[in-house]
């Protein structure tokens, strides 16, 4: 148990940080998200997504059921919180300053628990990483230091208060089962993600790809595709109208899809490859470059990434191989489709902090990067609250914004360059 003594201090010291933080911001999202927690009670899982459209102060639902589920059942705990008071005077825990902090804040501490939770998840899993790629308890510490106490992950669980990290825990924790021959979890640890929020779908490809290279036994693909129908029936049904399947069809066509809201941005507001050509948050996807239009670019290079991470991934088979596949592709993404926002390269982070632990040659690259990466979190949280902040970054039509976009992508492909000195130098995986 000492052996993992500082593992436990660490994971403890994250944890702190982030319930520190927590109370700080109370606006935005957050409002949306208590709403959505709060009008799933009020109207019943039939009613929720259709039949309201009216009565939502902020925004109607446009997550999926999952997410529903977990924010109603959040809300159900803070309608609950008088047990704390009960269990204080029963066995006096919890402590009396807590319950206080509660009731005044513990609906926004409980949206932004799981994330915070699923934070000290995705550090633990980059812990295991980076020791079974021959890193050391050394690299394994620092590894997972570099995840929980980087300003990225606190600022976007603790302050904003957004779900990246949940949804990004499952959608990792799903690509490590399938490389240990674990498919029957896999794939509804992939589900689960998706169910929650799409934003790993741009892996859908290479994990399909992946489930042929490693070819799991018939057994554990029919037993994750059964338990990924019982998650999907158990999350859908209670707001089903009709059979579930066309309900989810439905759904997704008409509140969940994108394209269902009009025409998107070329960039909302992610430093990235048309925020180098275009106006951030104002020109939209279908404005042409060289003839083409700018989300004909992004398919472009998301299938060209695409298939340079299939046929990396086919030489490079092992752990390391797929972790620096998922950055690959994700970091592309964010960088290179259109309607991206600034919190969309999080499938990327746990991968770059690997890749930076175990190859040396890259760390001050992907360091740059996540300075860059928070410095887009920062002006597109604060701009529209403060002139201070979104002036340096827009003024002189966007200067700033234009050259970190260019510094995100020579980096990207400088890392590109060196995927094969990552494979080289890695001692395990």
């Amino acid at each position: 148990m000492k052996k993992y003594l500082p593992l436990a201090l660490l994971l403890t010291l994250g944890f702190l940080l982030r319930v520190v933080f927590a109370h700080l911001n109370q606006s935005g999202d957050l409002f949306v998200f208590l709403e959505w927690g709060r009008k799933f009670w009020e109207y019943g899982g039939k009613n929720y997504y259709f039949g309201s459209e009216n009565v939502w102060k902020y925004a109607p639902p446009n997550y999926p059921p999952l997410s529903m589920l977990l924010f109603g059942g959040l809300d159900w705990l803070f309608q609950h919180k008088y047990v704390l008071a009960h269990l204080h005077n029963l066995i006096r825990i919890p402590p009396a300053a807590f319950i206080v902090y509660f009731y005044k804040y513990g609906d926004i501490f409980l949206i932004k628990l799981p994330s915070i939770l699923a934070d000290l998840g995705i550090g633990l899993i980059i812990y295991r990483l980076v020791g079974n790629l021959g890193g050391g308890k050394k690299k394994a510490l620092i590894g997972a230091g570099l995840y929980l106490l980087n300003p990225i992950s606190i600022f976007i669980s603790s302050i904003w208060g957004q779900t990246d990290s949940l949804v990004a825990f499952f959608g990792l924790l799903a690509f490590v089962f399938l490389y240990y021959k674990k498919a029957h979890l896999s794939i509804p640890l992939l589900f689960v993600s998706l169910y929650l929020k799409p934003s790993w779908a741009t892996l859908i490809p290479f994990y399909l790809f992946a489930l042929y290279i490693y070819r799991p036994k018939l057994k554990q693909i029919l037993m994750g595709g059964v338990i990924s129908l019982v998650i999907f029936l158990l999350a859908t049904v209670p707001f089903a109208d009709r059979n579930p399947f066309a309900y989810a069809t439905h759904l997704t066509t008409e509140r969940l899809w994108y394209g269902a809201k009009g025409t998107g941005r070329a960039s909302v507001s992610a430093f990235n490859f048309h925020s180098l050509f275009f106006k951030i948050d104002r020109d939209y996807r279908n404005v042409r470059l060289a003839g083409i239009k700018s989300d004909t670019w992004g398919l472009i290079f998301y299938l060209a990434l695409n298939f340079l991470a299939f046929k990396y991934f086919s030489k490079n088979k092992k752990l390391f191989g797929l972790i620096s596949s998922i950055f690959i592709i994700s970091t592309g993404s964010f960088l290179f489709l259109t309607n991206m926002l600034e919190r969309y390269f999080y499938p990327a982070l746990p991968s770059m902090v690997v890749m930076m632990v175990i190859s040396p040659r890259v760390t001050l690259e992907i360091a740059i990067s996540n300075l860059l990466l928070f410095a887009n979190l920062i002006w597109s949280f604060y701009r529209r609250r403060f002139d201070e902040i979104d002036h340096p970054f827009t003024n002189n039509n966007f200067l700033l914004i234009r050259l970190l976009s260019l510094l995100n992508l020579l980096i990207f492909f400088r890392v590109l360059k060196n995927l094969k000195a990552f494979v080289l130098q890695s001692k395990g995986g």
